[in-house]
């Protein structure tokens, strides 16, 4: 099972238009797991995997990153990133 890391925050316009689009592929995959985390509320956790930008997905396979992609994503380009 994958997981896909997706930092966040509240403030941030591309994060707002890309969350209903992380809501939806968490419905309807089963390959992953999303993890929404909060770039304020989890600041230790955003250093330990050097996000600088937001929103930042950070895909995780057998406890290693094996891919990350920034800024706001489509439904398709989201969907590449997990399926390869």
């Amino acid at each position: 099972m994958k997981t896909v890391y997706y930092f966040t925050a509240d403030w941030c316009q591309p994060c707002k238009r890309t969350r209903p689009i992380v809501e939806e592929l968490s419905r309807e995959q089963t390959i992953a797991v999303f993890q929404i985390i909060d770039v304020d509320d989890n600041i230790e956790l955003a250093k330990t995997f050097e996000v600088r930008s937001i929103p930042t997905f950070i895909l995780i396979e057998n406890q290693k990153e094996i891919g990350r992609i920034i800024g706001g994503q489509t439904k398709e380009s989201l969907e590449k990133f997990i399926y390869g």
